[in-house]
């Protein structure tokens, strides 16, 4: 274990030589790494204050006055104490937490991070060192008196309730555990939902003029190799691969499983296509159709999955979902019941953007 620093008057220093945290992790990450982990200085909502008040720091010194209360935070638990204001593992968790899914976010390895300081890398103590930044500028702004300015308070309030909104989500996920009976209940009754829909694989080859497509699809008709002609012909997307344009769901069943809650990865075809395509034969080319951009249109059928019906197994945790979703909305219209609410729409066209 590294022994804890002990410094009158003074925070941990970055060892000489070991650049700031936005130096020692990948660059690409390294300013939103550094804003989650001082502060968020540089969020939408920091806007600059009008305000004629100019905090001095002549006049504020934060080492002066009284640091706010700390949690009752056992002396085991903690893991830096600034101005009496204490620093815990919690802190350390949730700052990891953090850090942690940026990286996932923009799809970078997580490595659990070393707790002995290391110069080429990121580690436990660079997200200390910056923690114990963000209460000295906490405190700091405090002291000056910037937590009493209009705008920040409303700022503040804005991410507070943002922040409880939030809690509540996580509390209802909570004590709105759906049980197997309800599972199936809702599966039983609403079986005629739960279907995968079929979809068709297709070849294109697009055409500007109507005699071209049917010149292309005589010869793939007479045996011609439509990835071939669509290579070669094609002005239309999929050319370099042979015309191959993927996976492909009626428009209504797309919409359905949008609404509830998926998101196909599958595509629609424009409406005076879609009929056409989806009876076709296995390798049996349609007849040219009329695009809405002007230009013509013959399609290949490659594969075919026909629909099924989804097993209660397959759809348990969408099920648990939805059931979630439906409870959270009944209390969010009993809340709205009982509020004592007025909107007053007519000032919205004031908003600035």
């Amino acid at each position: 274990m590294r022994p804890a620093r002990q410094q009158s008057g003074q925070v941990a220093k970055w060892p000489s030589g070991q650049g700031r945290l936005s130096q020692r992790v990948i660059l690409p990450l390294a300013p939103l790494i550094l804003m989650l982990l001082t502060g968020c200085d540089q969020m939408p909502w920091q806007s600059r204050e009008n305000s004629t008040a100019s905090p001095s720091a002549a006049t504020a010194d934060p080492a002066s006055q009284p640091a706010a209360p700390s949690l009752l935070i056992p002396e085991s638990e903690r893991v830096a104490s600034v101005n009496e204001a204490a620093l815990s593992m919690t802190d350390m968790e949730l700052a990891v937490r953090e850090l942690k899914q940026v990286m996932q976010a923009y799809q970078q390895p997580w490595q659990p991070l070393s707790a002995e300081e290391r110069a080429d890398a990121l580690d436990l103590s660079d997200v200390l060192t910056n923690l114990i930044e963000t209460e000295l500028k906490a405190q700091d702004a405090k002291s000056r008196g910037l937590n009493r300015r209009t705008e920040i308070q409303r700022r503040y309030a804005y991410l507070e309730r943002a922040f409880y909104a939030q809690e509540w989500d996580r509390w209802q996920r909570e004590q709105a555990a759906s049980s197997e009976d309800d599972i199936h209940r809702f599966y039983e009754q609403n079986k005629a939902g739960f279907t995968e829909p079929e979809q068709i694989h297709l070849s294109q080859l697009v055409t500007e003029t109507l005699a071209e497509a049917e010149t292309a699809r005589a010869q793939a008709v007479q045996g011609a190799v439509f990835a071939q002609l669509a290579r070669e012909q094609s002005v239309g997307p999929g050319k370099e691969q042979g015309g191959d344009v993927g996976w492909f769901l009626r428009a209504l069943d797309h919409e359905r499983l949008r609404l509830l809650g998926s998101a196909p990865t599958e595509g629609v075809i424009f409406p005076q296509l879609e009929p056409v395509a989806f009876a076709l034969d296995a390798n049996q080319v349609s007849q040219p159709v009329k695009g809405p951009d002007g230009k013509f249109y013959i399609v290949q059928l490659v594969e075919r999955k026909a629909a099924r019906q989804q097993t209660e197994l397959e759809v348990r945790d969408a099920i648990r979902e939805l059931l979630l979703l439906q409870r959270r909305q009944q209390q969010l219209e009993e809340l709205r019941r009982k509020a004592r609410l007025t909107e007053f729409t007519e000032r919205l066209e004031n908003v600035p953007q």
